[in-house]
């Protein structure tokens, strides 16, 4: 630790009683009467989610806007962003700008959509007193885990997992302590948890188990105008897509190696690698280049990544093969509806070659894939999940753990069931 951030947590530890008094009293000042539209804040967390998020519950009629500590410059562009925090009290260095941000929040929010990080106050020495200043000011915080932030290394059940996150990130095999704090803490002070496929890995609690509660625009991803033919045989080339942000993580040299393979048994197959790439090209190579999709190999789940591609109508690889992860969201919720086709390093070149040689297969699970997108994750979707999460949090419905429950749950009930051929996720032979 550096002498300036170590003089910074002594001046912390000896001013704290007076600025937990300062902060008690905004808290209470902050209390107001909510009606059925609270104001909705999506935070700290720059992650492109949090705009999908945010987007869609504006679009339902909620006041709802994101509030981030930065933006990826790389990927992401900042009019897709409402509130930035370097744009605001530049006055004040970065490291002091938390405070009046938390403070600000306080009356302009009343539900808080947060990460294990928590919120601003997450970003100072004062984070273990966040949740009770925003349950003082009758604030409800619901928590959404995007990866770093709730993954605590020695927790984590999957070892193949446990050796992709130290392959691309280690850094936090040596904050474990730290992490485990945060986690939690806010597994006993959050209002709602909804941690999706990342729940077995310690957290102990979860308010709705739901393979994944992320959204995306469905007016901004396309599906595909390629719907190609081509199966692989010669002059037919078959392009498949990779897209990784950590090459450990997702496996992407499995996925190097299997094309590779492929193409020494004569199959016309071509590696479409989407590195450090924008948004929006990823956008336009799913929409125009690419006929396969595959997202990643070694955790056992799908991201954002998984529902861009069913969301262009290609078909999805990612891996589905650990059950301790999979039996339990397969049971009790609708996940035996997404048609991502399941794939490991060890059946990656199988999987691969099935698809390639099947273009009619293709595309049944890419309107499959569109189809499950448009009926869990797009805006409709997210309207009809978080207003339900809303309610919950107001005292307007009861709980919600059997909300996507294949037989008795409510989550899109109206709409019919998405077909697909695969069994398990997997391609029947």
């Amino acid at each position: 630790m550096s002498y300036k951030r170590r003089a910074y947590f002594v001046v912390c530890y000896i001013g704290f009683p007076l600025v937990y008094i300062a902060l008690v009293i905004a808290s209470l000042c902050a209390r107001r009467q909510v009606g059925t539209r609270p104001r909705l804040v999506w935070g700290e967390a720059p992650i492109i989610n949090n705009v999908y998020w945010s987007r869609a519950l504006r679009r339902g009629g909620y006041p709802s806007e994101t509030y981030t500590d930065e933006y990826c410059h790389s990927i992401n562009s900042r009019a897709e962003y409402d509130r930035v925090l370097q744009e605001h009290y530049r006055i004040l260095p970065v490291f002091l700008r938390y405070y009046p941000a938390f403070v600000e929040s306080l009356f302009r929010y009343d539900v808080f959509f947060i990460s294990f990080n928590g919120y601003f106050l997450g970003k100072t020495p004062y984070w273990w007193i966040e949740g009770h200043l925003l349950r003082l000011a009758r604030k409800k915080v619901v928590v959404i885990p995007f990866g770093l932030d709730g993954y605590i290394y020695n927790r984590v059940r999957s070892t193949g997992l446990l050796h992709g996150l130290l392959a691309s990130l280690p850094l936090p095999a040596r904050q474990q302590a730290a992490i485990a704090k945060k986690v939690d803490y806010w597994c006993a002070n959050a209002d709602f948890l909804i941690p999706g496929f990342m729940g077995p890995d310690g957290y102990g609690r979860w308010d709705l188990l739901i393979p994944s509660p992320q959204a995306i625009d469905e007016e901004l991803w396309h599906p595909t105008i390629r719907r190609s033919d081509a199966d692989g045989s010669t002059g037919r080339v078959v392009y498949v897509a990779h897209a990784p942000n950590h090459r450990g993580f997702k496996g992407s040299e499995f996925v190097v190696a299997a094309v590779k393979q492929l193409q020494s048994e004569g199959i016309a197959v071509e590696l479409l690698l989407l590195e450090k790439v924008s948004n929006s090209e990823v956008r336009r190579v799913l929409r125009e280049d690419a006929d396969i999709l595959v997202e990643q190999l070694i955790c056992t789940a799908h991201g954002l990544n998984g529902i861009e591609g069913m969301a262009s109508g290609l078909p999805v690889i990612s891996n589905f093969e650990d059950e301790q992860y999979t039996l339990p969201i397969r049971r009790w919720s609708h996940f035996s509806e997404c048609p991502i086709v399941s794939g490991s390093p060890e059946t990656l070149t199988h999987v691969l070659r099935k698809l390639i040689q099947q273009p009619d297969l293709r595309c049944q699970l890419g309107i499959a894939g569109r189809a499950y997108i448009e009926k869990f994750h797009s805006t409709s979707a997210m309207v009809e999940l978080y207003g339900n999460v809303i309610d919950f949090l107001y005292g307007r419905r009861g709980p919600m753990h059997q909300f996507c429950h294949p037989l008795l749950g409510e989550f899109r009930r109206s709409l019919p069931k998405v077909e697909h051929p695969l069994h398990n996720n997997r391609i029947p032979q």
